[in-house]
This record gives C-alpha cells, sequence and structure tokens, in this order.
C-alpha cells in the first residue's frame, strides 16, 4: 500500500477546495481493493466540521506547522523562502513514511514525490480581477508547481488549453482528473413536509431558482439581479435564492454594491441573499428550486455544477467552454446579456434530465485515475 499525503489547508471561505476535497477522499475510500493509505496534515486550530470531514475518510495528523501565524508555521514559511528547502515539513511527512504528498502545492521535497494540483488560470483569463501583484505571485507559482512536481493535475481539459499556452513544453506531466461529487444521502428523501420547513424558515415562495456561489466577484451575480429587475420592470416576478459567504478579499466595495442594487431597485423580496447557511439547507435549496443558476465568467470545474450533475438537477449556466464540458444538458446564455438570461428566466419550463452515466461508475472512475497518477509519479510510469 502507497502511504499518501495531504494538506488540509482549506476554509469554508472557499467552499470549492473543501468539497473537492471530501469528494476525493470520499472516491478513494469507496473503492474495494484500496492500493492507496491517505492521511491528511492539518493544524490544531482547524475547523471542527472541516477536521470531522477529514477523519471520516483518512488519517489525520494534528501539528502546529500547519496553523497559520504559529512558530513552526513561521519556521517553515523562512526555510522555504530562505533556504529553499522543505526539511522541516519533510521531517514530519516522514514519521508517517509518505512516499507522496499530493494536492500541497509544495515542491523540493528531497525523498517525497510531489503531486500538485492547479485549480484554474483564471488569472489570465480576468486579469481585471487581480492586483499586478497577485498576477505576478500566481505566475511564479504555477510556473514553480508546475516546472518542478513529478505530476500536476488539473480538473478540465479546458484548463489543460490554458496550460499548453502557460507552460507549453510541459504537457508530458500533466493529467486531467475531472472530479466527481457525492450528493448527501439525504438529498434523496427530502419530502414535501422539507420543502414547508425549508420555505417557512427562509421566508420564501415557491418556485424559486437558486443560486449558490461564493460572492465573488467573477461569479457575475450582477447578470442575474439585473435580469430579474427587467423582469420586474414588465411585472414577471421571478424569485432568486442565494448564498454563501458574502465577501470578495479582492475587491473589498463588491458586496456593498450587490446590496445597494438590491435595496434601490427595491429586489428584497425577488433577490434573497441568506449568505452562509447549513449544508442541509444548502441541498434542500438545491432540491426544491425550479433550476440552479451560475452565471460565472470563469470556472476551473464547478462543485456546484458537478453536484447537480449527480442528481440530474436542471441548471442555467454562462457559456463557457467548461461549464458545456461539464455538463453539456445544462441550458446555457451568453455569460454578459441580461437579455438573453431574462429571456430563459421568463420563459423556462423544468426538464427532464437523463444522469451522465452511473454515479458510481464515475466515482469509481475518478478513483482510479486518481490511483493510476500516483502509481505513475511513484513508480516513473508517468501517463501510459
Amino acid at each position: 500500500m502507497i502511504n499518501v499525503g495531504f494538506i488540509g489547508a482549506v476554509s469554508k471561505e472557499w467552499m470549492g477546495g473543501f468539497n473537492y476535497f471530501r469528494n476525493l477522499l470520499f472516491a478513494l475510500d469507496s473503492v474495494e481493493e484500496k492500493k492507496l493509505k491517505i492521511f491528511v496534515f492539518i493544524g490544531k486550530k482547524t475547523d471542527t466540521e472541516i477536521k470531522s470531514m477529514f477523519k471520516e475518510y483518512a488519517t489525520v495528523v494534528e501539528d502546529r506547522m500547519f496553523d497559520r501565524k504559529s512558530l513552526k508555521w513561521f519556521m517553515m514559511k523562512i526555510e522555504q523562502k530562505v533556504f529553499k528547502t522543505n526539511c522541516l515539513l519533510e521531517n514530519v511527512l516522514k514519521k508517517y513514511r509518505i512516499q507522496v504528498l499530493s494536492h500541497a502545492s509544495v515542491t523540493n521535497l528531497k525523498d517525497i514525490k510531489t503531486i500538485n494540483w492547479i485549480p484554474d488560470f483564471q488569472h489570465l483569463h480576468l486579469p481585471q480581477m487581480f492586483s499586478e501583484k497577485e498576477i505576478k505571485n500566481r505566475n511564479i507559482n504555477f510556473r514553480k508547481i508546475i516546472t518542478k512536481s513529478d505530476a500536476v493535475i488539473l480538473s478540465s481539459y479546458d484548463a489543460l488549453e490554458d496550460l499548453k499556452n502557460f507552460a507549453p513544453s510541459h504537457e508530458n506531466k500533466i493529467k486531467v482528473l475531472q472530479f466527481v461529487s457525492q450528493p448527501d444521502s439525504r438529498y434523496f428523501e427530502l419530502n414535501d413536509d422539507d420543502k414547508k420547513r425549508l420555505l417557512n424558515k427562509y421566508d420564501i415562495e415557491d418556485g424559486f431558482f437558486y443560486m449558490p456561489n461564493q460572492f465573488w466577484k467573477h461569479k457575475n451575480h450582477m447578470v442575474v439581479f439585473k435580469a430579474i429587475n427587467e423582469l420586474k420592470k414588465e411585472h414577471i416576478e421571478i424569485c432568486l435564492v442565494c448564498t454563501g459567504h458574502l465577501d470578495d478579499y479582492r475587491n473589498k466595495t463588491h458586496i456593498d454594491e450587490i446590496k445597494t442594487f438590491v435595496v434601490e431597485n427595491d429586489l428584497e423580496k425577488h433577490i434573497r441573499l441568506l449568505g452562509l447557511i447549513d449544508y442541509e439547507d444548502v441541498f434542500s435549496l438545491m432540491k426544491f428550486s425550479k433550476a440552479v443558476i451560475n452565471p460565472s465568467l470563469f470556472e476551473g470545474w464547478s462543485s456546484t455544477v458537478e453536484e447537480c450533475k449527480s442528481v440530474g438537477k436542471n441548471m442555467i449556466l454562462s457559456d463557457l467552454d467548461v461549464h458545456k464540458e461539464q455538463y453539456p444538458e445544462a441550458i446555457f446564455f451568453e455569460r454578459n446579456s441580461v437579455e438573453d438570461l431574462k429571456h430563459i428566466l421568463m420563459n423556462y419550463s423544468i426538464q427532464n434530465i437523463n444522469k451522465i452515466g452511473s454515479l458510481e461508475e464515475r466515482t469509481k472512475s475518478f478513483a482510479e485515475k486518481y490511483v493510476n497518477i500516483v502509481e505513475g509519479v511513484l513508480f516513473k510510469r508517468l501517463f501510459d
């Protein structure tokens, strides 16, 4: 059995990362013939919910080194910056006989292979969403990961095309691994009583649309809000429920602009901003909505889209190539067109969607592809 380590540096502010790791670890844990033993290294201050998720699927190691701004964390960062080495980290990993460190954005390990994950190349497509410093740092870090890792995982073939332009001479170590989301088993058990409870809890009317995106500017909430406002002017009532962290660290005024738009156009009953809510309510909103909307200007491989695909939920998606790659059965609109989306919402009727293959088979394939990547790196059988 191969010992594989992950560093569980995720947070509730980045639910996409949290969901990604949960889905990968679930898939690996579900295979009958296990070839990998998974370890997750986390800080002692890690959120209880995140810690519990990792413990469900892996051996969890808690160490102060993985607590941001702890003394051990500072020592590790100083070593990395000054000496360009990772001896302190490697010593911790060696205690547990880790052979491959995965998805940690770490290189320069002497005796441990590294597989790293690049979620997306958003800064190449939307540079206006980043500061010059962020763009510079992303370019430096991505090139380091690509050149110094033993293998690099991407989540879509759309991202692979970006990498070919970004670092064309390193395509040989790249592997596309499209993750598969697991719906909560409760999703299929929800009934009319659960629906009434949900509608009462959040004071919303039946027949709503749902948008569970984080409130980052590139998620493009405003195109949906403007479409709903235009419909309101024509006396067509649309209700949109939004959840997700009400903050964007890159664009501090963004959430204020959103709230101002809602208030100034008297849309409080039409657009409900719920913020972070219980996970069970997230999949309840997904279940009982007319459709889930993702209007994003850029995606890597969306966990929201993947979750909807796994349960055959109707979606209205922006016309990104990666959206079409991920969920071709969805309804697409021109990402910057209020008018296009307005007509879709006005004329929307629920479609019958055939799920894309068996969820069990897709999960099994997801796990097997990852195991093949690990074995290829460790035994130098890179991507035959």
